[in-house]
């Protein structure tokens, strides 16, 4: 099977038994991968030279031939980013330690159960390797593009692109801006760079964490007051509104104004006219509003908890950021970015992000979105003892247990019972899982785990689960 020049999907497999190099390779190839094969170690190596594949599969012992074990070493020592998967019918512990400690990226077992058990491994290699290229190619650049940043906002992904030419074209403009996205997404960087790309540049911007204000004083910080409008009014003060006068004013958590004090603001953005609490006069304001929330505007509408005119009126321009967990194609970005930030906030100078902790960063769902990414990197090199971030550096929360019980499970046992531990761990926490989620209906249960019910009464079984007890 020949190859072409395209490598982004491409993998050679090595092996010296022609029925299974033939029935692994077709299988691969109606997966979408593009495979090359050799039937042993020399002319492996040599394609590998040559064609550069992403992922390396080869038989851990060969007929008359170097074994897997050599190949691997080759491979490093041709490309030390090569990924490299060993597929055995011999379960030896010993062997698969050594393997792993040369850079093997995963052991297969000949002898599989379901197609699943070649093309998951194989998938996340190939997962592992782009991600690897990427950060190869992104520590060379670390000074981001103009293209791929908006003031502080960072992200290579399409839809992020699209936000950035988005939001440089508004900023042109004097339109109102509503800013809706999940906690941690970037909304007041966002708003900061529409300000420092308008007209109004060299005035203030002046942000307000609406919730951040008693009730009590919300309209007075915003709209100012006179000497004696109440009891501890001594002075005439200038509000919020007044501070940004020729500037931008960024309400942010704008589900959070009290709705007796909606009006109020509906008539300053309507009027462009701002009266101190306790006063009679009005006073003419010239200010850009952008707003922002982490709620559905329009559920809050429902709830009567926000005006339908005031949203209106906020979102001449909508601006969504979309949760980190969705466009997770910008973590490698992102992490680069703030890499640059902090680099020097530890006891070193921290250059680059290894590919496994880099891996380890683009697999996890930051519930915490972007801040949360920045608060890892900002703790991972405050922690670092090398120039390099490694797994172990990352947060404990960040970091995968799959990988422990791995290790315990292999610690004094076969390859084939150490993964039999592994998938009965895991199949018993799937299960247990899904049966608190549905609160043991077995049916939603099967529904969700795409398996009939009859399986998951098996599964039960043998793992053995009794429901009647939870």
């Amino acid at each position: 099977m020949k190859g072409n020049n395209d490598t982004s999907n491409k993998i050679l497999i090595i092996d010296d038994e022609e029925q299974i190099l033939k029935s692994i390779g077709e299988l691969l190839q109606r997966a979408g991968f593009d495979c090359i094969t050799a039937s042993n170690s020399t002319s492996g190596l040599a394609l590998l030279q040559r064609e550069r594949p992403l992922v390396v599969i080869t038989d851990l012992k060969m007929e008359e031939d170097r074994s897997g074990i050599h190949v691997l070493e080759q491979a490093k020592d041709i490309d030390p980013d090569a990924v490299v998967i060993l597929y055995t019918a011999h379960g030896d512990v010993s062997v698969t330690r050594d393997a792993f400690k040369k850079g093997a990226f995963d052991f297969i077992p000949k002898v599989v159960q379901t197609h699943h058990d070649i093309l998951t491994p194989v998938e996340r290699a190939f997962r592992f390797a782009k991600i690897q290229r990427e950060n190869q190619l992104l520590k060379s650049q670390l000074d981001m593009d103009e293209k791929t940043s908006f003031y502080g906002a960072v992200g290579s992904s399409q839809i992020m692109l699209d936000l950035f030419d988005q939001v440089k074209r508004v900023a042109q403009t004097n339109a109102n801006v509503l800013i809706t996205g999940d906690t941690g997404t970037g909304k007041e960087v966002i708003a900061r760079g529409i300000h420092h790309y308008s007209k109004r540049a060299d005035e203030s911007f002046v942000p307000v964490v609406v919730s951040a204000l008693p009730e009590s004083l919300l309209e007075g910080e915003l709209f100012g007051h006179i000497k004696g409008a109440f009891t501890s009014a001594t002075s005439d003060k200038a509000g919020l509104f007044e501070a940004a006068n020729k500037g931008t004013i960024f309400l942010d958590e704008i589900g959070e104004v009290p709705l007796q004090t909606q009006p109020k603001l509906l008539r300053v953005l309507q009027e462009r006219k701002v009266r101190r609490l306790g006063s009679v006069q009005e006073r003419d304001i010239d200010v850009r509003i952008i707003s922002a929330t982490n709620q559905d505007p329009i559920k809050l509408i429902e709830k009567d908890k926000l005006r339908e005119d005031l949203y209106f009126r906020l979102n001449v321009v909508h601006v969504h950021i979309p949760p980190l967990k969705a466009r997770k194609e910008d973590i490698p970005v992102l992490a680069y970015h703030f890499l640059k930030k902090y680099r020097n906030v530890g006891l070193v100078e921290v250059e680059k992000i290894s590919p496994d902790a880099l891996f380890i960063l683009q697999e996890y769902d930051w519930p915490g979105n972007v801040r949360q990414l920045q608060n890892a990197i900002e703790s991972a090199i405050a922690v670092a003892t090398r120039e390099v971030i490694r797994p172990e550096d990352l947060p404990e929360p960040i970091r995968p247990s799959q990988k422990r019980v791995f290790l315990d499970a292999a610690e004094d046992a076969d390859f084939k019972a150490a993964k039999d531990r592994v998938v009965k761990s895991f199949e018993r926490q799937y299960l247990e899982t899904l049966l608190e989620k549905h609160h043991n209906n077995i049916s939603k249960v099967a529904q969700e785990a795409n398996l009939n019910r009859k399986s998951i009464y098996r599964m039960l079984e043998s793992l053995d689960i009794d429901i009647r007890k939870k």
